[in-house]
Formats: structure tokens, sequence, C-alpha cells
């Protein structure tokens, strides 16, 4: 029995916004476009995960790339009727025989939108202008002015173009320039850092409140006082408090009141996740990369006796700071008054709780098979992953409103 994977990768507008999630279904032995006896267990994960989990669940609004077999392009497999959300991609490397290209064109002419790699589309799709594609620049492939020359090629075509495997800022510039409609990468994460300087000044006081949630020696006057001074964080957590997220039988009026039905550990973690989200000069993405990291860490810490669950999660939530403050992390974390353990994890990713922290950053970044240091079984890591999913784009809305 093969194991299979699966995985999800943010599609970006010019504008940073999300225009579609790519969802990765894989298996880690036959990840080509021959699955061999790996087809049929892809294709039921596929199944499972759009109709038991709900594609609404796993990417809210926005659209979802998802690559089907050729079992399901050719019609062995329905492919869901949701023709407005989900965007069928050809992978590369796929066989386009005559019966592939003419079951893709039916696709197409349903209403579904193609997303194909360059290589594939210039050889069977050039100037197809009756349906609008998406064309996928892989730019790990291009050279110099290869991509410019490439782009120039099918821009008169009825196309959108896509740039893929974009992991810093400076190949977004640069793609961004060249006129790309759509951005496929993790370069989000990257830190902006300007050697030589400190925390900016505009996120000092994000810092010395998350100084005060992390410490327990902060007691719960403090914290009431401290949140009840911030209008609007105060504002905000009694709203998320109140929201079905937690789905409590009784309002919660104050941030005592929080403190005393909900916990000190809760309110630290609202509070946490309040202050890291009111940071407006990035991109929303960072927030929901940052709480799937977080319940992935914690749901795994179950299976690890001597990993705590809740710095299994704060340790997930906390490891995108470097990107949100642009700050090197050791100078933030040192800063902070966290467990050693949380610290070892967040730094180096050293001992049990490090191997969780990397392997759920791993897979979340959508490189699931090699997400190994943990020691923990691919449908353990796939199963709690679609649950961290799940979770992430439920309560997002509810940080945001």
């Amino acid at each position: 029995m093969h194991s299979t994977y699966v995985g999800s990768q943010p599609i970006y507008t010019r504008e940073l916004g999300i225009y579609a999630y790519q969802l990765l279904f894989r298996n880690n032995e036959y990840n080509k476009a021959q699955f061999s006896d790996g087809d049929k267990a892809t294709s039921e994960l596929i199944l499972n995960s759009l109709t038991d989990i709900g594609l609404d669940k796993l990417v809210g609004t926005h659209k979802a790339c998802i690559n089907f077999t050729r079992n399901f392009l050719l019609g062995e497999y329905p492919i869901p009727s949701m023709k407005r959300q989900i965007v069928i991609e050809v992978q590369e490397g796929t066989l386009l025989d005559e019966a592939v290209i003419a079951a893709l064109h039916q696709l197409s002419a349903k209403g579904f939108t193609l997303a194909i790699p360059e290589p594939l589309y210039r050889q069977h799709f050039i100037c197809s202008t009756e349906h609008p594609y998406i064309v996928k620049f892989d730019i790990t492939q291009y050279y110099n002015g290869q991509l410019v020359s490439a782009i120039a090629g099918i821009k008169q075509d009825n196309v959108h173009l896509l740039a893929e495997k974009i992991e810093t800022q400076q190949e977004f510039k640069v793609c961004n320039e060249m006129g790309f409609d759509y951005y496929q990468g993790f370069f989000f994460c990257e830190p902006n850092i300007v050697k030589g300087r400190g925390i900016p000044a505009n996120k000092v006081q994000i810092v010395r409140l998350l100084q005060k949630l992390q410490d327990d020696e902060t007691d719960n006057k403090e914290i009431d006082q401290l949140i009840s001074a911030d209008v609007s964080l105060c504002y905000r957590l009694l709203r998320y408090a109140n929201s079905s997220m937690l789905g409590l039988n009784t309002r919660i009026e104050s941030i005592q009141h929080a403190i005393s039905i909900l916990g000190w550990d809760t309110i630290r973690m609202i509070a946490t996740l309040l202050a890291l989200s009111s940071i407006d000069d990035k991109p929303g993405e960072l927030i929901h990369i940052a709480l799937i990291r977080a319940k992935l860490c914690e749901e795994l810490a179950k299976y690890k006796h001597h990993v705590d669950q809740k710095m299994a999660f704060t340790a997930g939530l906390l490891s995108i700071l470097e990107s949100l403050l642009d700050t090197p992390m050791d100078q933030i974390l040192a800063k902070l008054p966290l467990n050693p353990v949380l610290t070892r994890a967040l730094l180096d990713l050293e001992g049990e709780l490090g191997e969780l922290l990397q392997d759920s950053i791993i897979y979340v970044h959508g490189k699931p098979e090699y997400a190994t240091s943990s020691r923990l079984d691919a449908t353990v890591l796939r199963e709690n992953y679609l649950k961290a999913l799940v979770w992430a784009n439920a309560t997002l809305p509810a940080l945001q409103s």
C-alpha cells in the first residue's frame, strides 16, 4: 500500500490577494504522470477530501487548483461539478495523447478553467483563444532572458500567466514587472531584513505586548489592564470570544470575565493571535500559514508524550515572527520570556518540539514527502494537516472581523 499526501499552496494576484489554493494530492513513490497502483489511491484521496471534508472547508470561497489524474480527465472518476471554483491543472510530464487533449477541450468548453505548464501549452494548445487558460511558468527552468522570450511568445493568446516556484521577494518583484497575472510560492514568508536595523519602530509595541502575553509572571489583573488599554484589541478579543468559534453558552462582557470563563492560557492564545493579525503591512496569508502551522503542531504533539500541546501550538504560531517583524529570529526571541524548549525549537528546530515544527513548516510549504523529522506516519500527518487546514480556514475570518 502506498502512502498518499495532501498539501496546499496559495496562488496570488498581482495585488497579493488570494486567487486560489493549489491542492496537492500526491503519492510519494509515484509522483509522476503514470501513477500505477497509486493512481487509484490518489483518486480516492481527492474524492474523500472534496466530498467528506468539503471544498469550502479546504479553500473557503477561493478557487481550488487541482491536478486530476488521467482517470479523472477521461471520465473514469467523476470531477466535481463546481466549475466556478475548481481549476483543473495539467501536471508537467503528463502524457497528452489525443484522448486526453480532447477531454481537456471538453472540460474547458463546459466552463472549467485549465492551468497548463508552458511547455505543454506551447506544444498542444498554442493559439487556443476560444477558452481562457492559465499558463504556468516554472521560473526555475528559465535563465537570463529566456523567461521574457517565453512570455512574449504567448502573450497575444487569450491566457493568464502564472509564475510558480517563487521563493524570494526579489523573484516576485521581477515577475511582477514582467506582467504575470498570478504568483505561486512562499516568497511572502521570507522576511525583508535590513542588516543592522532592529525591530521596526511601528512593530515595537507588538513585541512589548507579546512580552507580557508570553511571561508566566504576568498575572490576570495585569493582563486585564494591558488588553483593556488597547481599545481595538479589547474589542476584537471580546468579539472573537463571543463568536461561534468558541461556542460558549454565555456572553462574555469583559476581559476579566473572559479570563474566568476561558482561562489564562486560552486568553493568551487569542490575544497573541489578534496581536499578530493586527500587523497590516504583510499579506493576510502569513497569518493563515501561522494558524495552520500552530494547529498542526498542536495536533501532532498528541503523538509525542514529551511535547506539551499548548507549547506546540505557540511554536507554530510564533514561527512566522521573523517574516512578520522583518527581524532575525534570534533578536526577537532575546526580547521574549519563552520556555527554553520553545526557544530552541523556534531558533534551531531542536528537540522533539523542533522536529514537529520542522515537519509542520515543510508540510504547509507543499513538500509533505520531506516531512520525516518527527518520524510520524504519513497518514497521521495528512489527516492532521487537513484538520489544521479546516480549523485555520474557519478561524481566520473570526480574527479579521
